[in-house]
């Protein structure tokens, strides 16, 4: 429609010509209203100031009636208090009725006269009586009782009161009506007549026939006994300062009645008839021709905002709008006006019409717009009106979404967590659907049986959701307790989902460990097979040189030169029994250290020159780059030798010839960090892991001299002394990362 607004100027000037005219219109027919008004508020002040009259036919109605709730207050005081009001009113005992009727007869009674004294409450205040006798009250400090003991009243009774009458019960509950003060005789005949035709419309029995008929005809009535009462009507210039003293709101609503009446709700009505009708030719196909209608401006989705524009203009026309009529009442006529102006000035006297013109325009164009955006629903129908125009319908997707989060939410509580949250989610929409059904009084009987119906069935739902993932949680652990390491829960566990991830967990841990045992018996064995070949292959030469050595036909030459291999044996088969000892050592902790303050650099570069003469002959060149000064650490001196000798030895070993090694020393933190770098001879294929693993060698033909136990030896030995050991292998690049802390000062 703001498409059509904007091509269609023509249009858009006559709404607005139409709304001007509308508001002139309405104010034209204000000084009409406000002189009717004012003259009808003016009849109700003087009703008002009149205060009761004796000769109003209601009034004395309910004087009668007080007269009852007056001798049932009077046996109250005489300690009958425990009696039954029903008793007062009725002779059970010469009628013959069922229980069930005097019961409900007791009831009824008492409701009667309870009524019958809220509504006489309203006429103490501006009626005096006196009760006579013993137990009698009085609601005024005035001597009424003199009314009946004197032959005449005293100058404060007459000065004071208009009416003056007593009402007289005798024994037999007979009436007799005494004035002892009135206008006139006229006045006095009606207050005898009416309070007598009153009486003899016995009003209690009267109205127990009505609601039980035949079965109670014969149930006889006790009217007062031995009661009198003076009731008496204050005149009217002693009620006109309570009168002029009432409070604002109720001459609010005095005034609102009297401008109602004098047609100020006609006039609106009016108006917003018109405007309806106009909305309705302004959105037909009269005005827009053969143009579609767009179904709404924009993306906007008015139905809620224009049903409450509706309610709340029709809300304002209660009262609201009829109050700005009498805000500027100087509008009595037009003449009024040209006077105000040349008074007060033109800007004081038109302010007052200008702002009340801007309420008209506001709450007409409300109206106007609310109406043009309800209008729809009868050529679209409500089903599609509300999918099209409703603001709720469209985030119902939304809140149905908020909905099924809540339960996946609750489907998924993570006990390991704190479930404050939730517990809050569920109590505060418990609390929101208790709340409205306790609003619906009788009807919220059944709406909290509703209620509890689908409580119980998502409770049920939820209780079945939980059973079905227990079971699946259940299978799952049986197939791994099986042994079946493979099995893999898909399922959504919901409040179990946790255990899902531990038994992840668990299956991978298990996996795991059965791997490593797999590697540890591929170890042993392989363990086994390679100690068997590193000791029996010098052993086997050691035995055949020695079966060499005991022929007798050989040179001595050649004995010097079998007795020299047998010694380069030997040597080699103690080597790698020595290494056995001291990895045999390390893997039961048994180990001593002599801790001490030694420079590690020095003691790297002293391990270097006694290697000095094998790395001459492989080509093999060292890069320091160390510090200047000494990085003095506290270690032990023998350990710390054979952790460098282990590393060089291996370098010797398998680093490429014609090659160089990198050594660096540097501080980083609190850790002094040496990294030795060198690039092997041979196809690195093996990990990283595993090269430091005992007995294992850079060849795997192990034709190189060696036990495979460096490695795992220099790693031992680093980490008993509070190091790390790491090595590191990109392709043929091989680097050890040592670290020991730093906790000795430099020198």
């Amino acid at each position: 429609m703001d498409i059509k607004w904007k091509s269609n100027p023509k249009k858009r000037r006559l709404v607005i010509v139409v709304l001007f005219s509308l508001i002139v219109g309405t104010m034209a027919f204000y000084p009409s209203i406000i002189r009717k008004g004012e003259q009808i508020y003016e009849n109700y002040e003087d009703q008002r100031t009149q205060g009761l009259n004796s000769d109003d036919k209601e009034v004395l109605s309910q004087i009668y009636t007080g007269c009852y709730v007056l001798y049932k207050e009077s046996k109250e005081w005489e300690g009958q208090s425990d009696a039954k009001t029903s008793d007062l009113f009725f002779d059970f005992n010469a009628s013959k009725i069922s229980s069930d009727i005097k019961d409900e007869i007791d009831f009824y009674i008492e409701e009667l006269i309870n009524q019958w004294s809220s509504v006489f409450e309203l006429y103490r205040e501006q009626v005096d009586y006196c009760v006579l006798g013993e137990n009698g009250a009085s609601n005024t400090s005035r001597p009424l009782e003199q009314a009946v003991s004197d032959d005449s009243l005293n100058s404060e009774l007459t000065s004071y009161y208009k009416e003056i009458f007593q009402v007289q019960f005798n024994e037999n509950g007979v009436m007799e009506v005494t004035v002892f003060l009135a206008k006139d005789s006229n006045e006095e005949d009606v207050i005898i007549k009416e309070l007598g035709k009153i009486d003899r419309k016995d009003l209690i029995k009267s109205t127990v026939l009505n609601n039980w008929g035949e079965s109670v005809k014969m149930l006889q009535t006790k009217k007062p006994q031995n009661f009198t009462v003076i009731f008496a009507f204050p005149k009217r210039n002693e009620m006109t300062d309570a009168i002029e003293n009432a409070d604002y709101t109720s001459i609010y609503w005095y005034k609102i009645d009297a401008y109602t009446e004098a047609g100020a709700k006609v006039l609106y009505y009016t108006v917003m008839i018109l405007l309806v009708l106009f909305a309705f030719y302004m959105g037909s196909r009269k005005v827009w021709g053969n143009e579609v209608m767009i179904d709404r401006p924009g993306n906007c989705y008015l139905m809620e905002a224009a049903i409450i524009g509706i309610i709340s203009v029709l809300a304002a026309m209660s009262h609201s709008l009829i109050k700005i009529i009498w805000q500027y009442n100087y509008c009595e006529s037009f003449s009024n006006l040209w006077g105000a102006i040349w008074s007060r000035g033109i800007y004081e006297a038109i302010l007052p019409i200008i702002q009340t013109a801007i309420i008209l325009l506001f709450v007409y164009t409300l109206w106007y717009s609310s109406i043009s955006f309800v209008r729809p629903v009868f050529y679209l129908g409500v089903k599609e009106y509300i999918r099209q125009y409703s603001f709720f319908y469209q985030i119902f997707p939304w809140t149905k979404g908020k909905w099924n989060n809540f339960l996946s939410e609750l489907h998924h509580i993570d006990f390991a967590d704190k479930t404050t949250g939730v517990i809050f989610k569920v109590v505060l929409i418990n609390f929101i659907v208790l709340s409205l059904i306790s609003s619906l009084w009788f009807f919220g009987i059944a709406a909290l049986f509703i209620y509890s119906v689908i409580l119980f069935y998502i409770i049920r739902r939820y209780y079945d959701k939980i059973r079905q993932d227990y079971r699946i949680l259940l299978q799952g652990v049986s197939c791994i307790a099986e042994g079946d390491l493979n099995t893999v829960i898909t399922e959504d566990l919901g409040i179990f989902e946790p255990f899902r991830n531990e038994l992840i967990k668990i299956r991978t841990g298990f996996k795991k460990a059965v791997d490593n045992e797999v590697k540890s018996q591929r170890m042993k064995t392989e363990l086994i097979t390679n100690i068997s070949h590193d000791l029996k292959t010098p052993l086997t030469a050691i035995t055949t040189y020695i079966e060499l050595l005991k022929k007798e036909n050989i040179t001595e030459e050649d004995r010097k030169l079998f007795i020299e291999t047998l010694e380069k044996k030997s040597q080699r088969l103690k080597v790698l029994i020595e290494d056995l000892f001291e990895i045999s050592k390390l893997s039961s902790n048994n180990i001593i250290l002599n801790l001490m303050e030694l420079d590690v650099v020095n003691l790297m570069k002293q391990v270097a020159v006694e290697y000095a003469e094998r790395f001459q002959e492989s080509a093999i060149e060292f890069r320091w780059k160390v510090p200047d000064e000494k990085i003095i650490l506290k270690l032990d001196n023998q350990k710390t030798y054979r952790i460098f000798e282990n590393l060089f030895v291996n370098v010797y070993k398998y680093a490429m010839h014609y090659s160089r090694v990198y050594i660096d020393v540097t501080k980083i933190g609190s850790k002094i960090m040496i990294v030795i770098k060198n690039v092997s001879a041979v196809e690195l294929n093996i990990s990283a892991e595993e090269i430091t693993e005992r007995f294992v060698r850079g060849d795997d033909s192990r034709t190189t001299e060696g036990s495979g136990l460096g490695l795992a030896i220099a790693k031992s030995l680093t980490e008993a002394q509070g190091g790390t050991f790491d090595v590191e292998i990109d392709g043929d690049l091989f680097k050890v990362i040592i670290g020991f802390p730093f906790i000795q000062k430099q020198v």
